[in-house]
């Protein structure tokens, strides 16, 4: 009768049951009851009432092993494990570690032996076997291992995962996990990299072990390293700063090994870290016969900042060969994107040599400085772009147009108006104008509404005009009536209603609806105005 108890009141009333008895009690449940969750519950209470009692763990291990071992029930086989953790049994660390040998494993079993073998030791073997399990693909065990693995003193763990990384049976993978550790657990101590002394003060052993296996940890990191992966590369970054001074000058070397991943990965580190004295060799790497490395090093120099660097970079895009621009746009979008980083990188400085580039003969350049001057925006550049609005080039005249609308400044209005004007100008050129003239009146119409005479005027005088061409040129490209018709809408007041009135009847429908939506909003507008 005492059997049919449940295992939770046998627990209950252990001491008046006797704690032999009781345990008695219990392992009939679990060798005769049928109900699986009446076993679980029978399995942790037994765990918990031999837990002070010596002898009593010898005398039921055999039966958690058992357990482990025979059982065909996934959830038993992890109750007993979990059993063997809480009675914390060394003779069944032995046990637990032979589960983590077979082949296949149940992960839920897995998962049950590492806590397990947790709370009954955690020496170095023990740990080693945590980190075999930081590249598990299940996450629930590499979370596991990950946790218990930081809630070890910083010493122990960062020294551990260096003497791992040198052994050849991990994978590159794997030991990528191992330097996320080790830089999660350098972060933690939430100091100063700019001053390295705290570390070697409060954590001297760390930081010598740190500098005693900097080689492995950049061999290990030029090949692991994806800039993709963010928390991996915070990690690399936060070991790499605090060594920087240790590590600079072996980092550089690794711009002219053969192997293109690692002189790819270690162009990124100068980058990163900012190594100016790595200028020239990345400079030397433009032109690698592997993009990737060369893409490394322009980015590389672009985060450095360094203006020497500009002229090289240039000269990349100083080719006779016109079909460049095709073949290799992603080379030329880097280039022209560093040389804007290193410039905004410097802000301050001269910008002569754009100048003198923007005059050159080669259109590649004349384009890609023209887009260089826009995204800087800088007033200075207005009068250089302006007098290149009028060239033949398609590509550059296009860009030129685009930087005047970014820069923002009326001075070009007069010269942009022209170009929409003009009957045998290419219907792209005149949308990018219009376009740009967008851009203009968004970057100076506060003006308007603070009553600022002279800009107030240049400013509705040529909407009028701009009305007045909406207006009479029904053979337009349709594109460029609705970049019209846009302006005017936004920018017009009563005075362009006329013009956008005689769009309604356009013989373009997408144009009427923007003519109507156009005329609606300005009447909203004048209302508002009104009341």
């Amino acid at each position: 009768m005492k059997t049919q108890i449940h295992p939770r009141e046998i627990y209950q009333k252990s001491k008046e049951f006797g704690i032999e008895n009781s345990a008695k009690m219990l392992t009939d449940i679990i060798d005769k009851e049928k109900d699986n969750t009446k076993r679980k519950d029978a399995i942790k209470y037994l765990g918990l009432i031999i837990f002070d009692s010596k002898t009593l763990k010898d005398d039921y291990f055999e039966i958690f092993e058992n357990l482990i071992i025979s059982d065909d029930k996934t959830e038993i086989k992890c109750e007993a494990a979990k059993a063997l953790g809480r009675i914390k049994h060394q003779k069944a660390l032995k046990l637990l570690k032979w589960i983590l040998e077979q082949e296949p494993v149940n992960n839920k079993v897995k998962l049950s032996a590492l806590k397990a073998i947790r709370k009954i030791c955690f020496n170095d073997p023990e740990i080693r076997l945590f980190i075999k399990e930081l590249d598990n693909k299940v996450n629930s065990i590499k979370e596991c291992v990950s946790i218990e693995l930081l809630s070890l003193k910083p010493e122990k763990l960062i020294n551990l995962l260096l003497e791992s990384l040198k052994e050849k049976k991990y994978s590159n993978s794997h030991k990528a996990e191992m330097i996320r550790l080790i830089g999660y657990e350098i972060s933690r101590f939430n100091v100063s990299f700019e001053d390295t002394s705290f570390i070697k003060t409060k954590y001297p052993l760390i930081y010598s072990n740190l500098i005693n296996n900097k080689n492995e940890i950049l061999k290990t990191t030029t090949h692991i390293l994806k800039e993709e992966d963010s928390t991996l590369m915070e990690a690399i970054l936060t070991i790499f700063t605090l060594l920087k001074s240790e590590l600079k000058d072996d980092i550089i070397k690794l711009l002219l090994i053969d192997d293109f991943i690692v002189r790819k990965n270690a162009s990124i580190l100068c980058g990163k870290l900012k190594l100016k004295s790595a200028v020239d060799l990345l400079i030397s790497n433009l032109d690698n016969m592997y993009n990737e490395v060369a893409i490394a090093a322009i980015e590389a120099l672009a985060e450095i900042g360094d203006l020497s660097a500009v002229p090289e970079l240039l000269d990349i895009l100083d080719i006779e060969d016109v079909s460049f621009e095709y073949t290799d746009l992603d080379m030329k979008l880097y280039i022209v994107d560093a040389i804007k980083r290193i410039y905004q990188y410097n802000p301050n400085v001269s910008y002569e040599y754009l100048y003198i580039s923007l005059n050159k003969d080669n259109n590649a350049i004349k384009e890609s400085v023209a887009f260089i001057l826009g995204e800087l925006g800088e007033k200075e550049f207005v009068k250089s772009l302006y007098e290149l609005l009028d060239l033949k080039n398609l590509e550059v005249r296009k860009n030129v147009i685009i930087a005047l609308g970014k820069i923002g400044s009326i001075e070009p209005l007069e010269g942009l108006l022209r170009i929409i004007k003009d009957n045998t100008a290419y219907w792209l050129i005149k949308k990018v104008a219009v376009d740009a003239i967008y851009n203009i009146y968004q970057n100076n119409w506060y003006k308007v509404r603070d009553n600022k005479q002279e800009i107030s005027r240049i400013l509705n005088k040529n909407l009028v005009i701009l009305a007045d061409y909406l207006k009479i040129q029904d053979s337009e490209n349709y594109k460029i009536k609705l970049s019209l018709i846009k302006l005017l809408e936004n920018f017009g007041g009563e005075s362009v209603l006329s013009a956008l009135l005689t769009k309604v009847n356009d013989f373009h429908r997408v144009v009427r609806i923007y003519a109507s939506n156009a005329i609606k909003k300005i009447e909203e507008k004048l209302e508002i105005e009104v009341s």
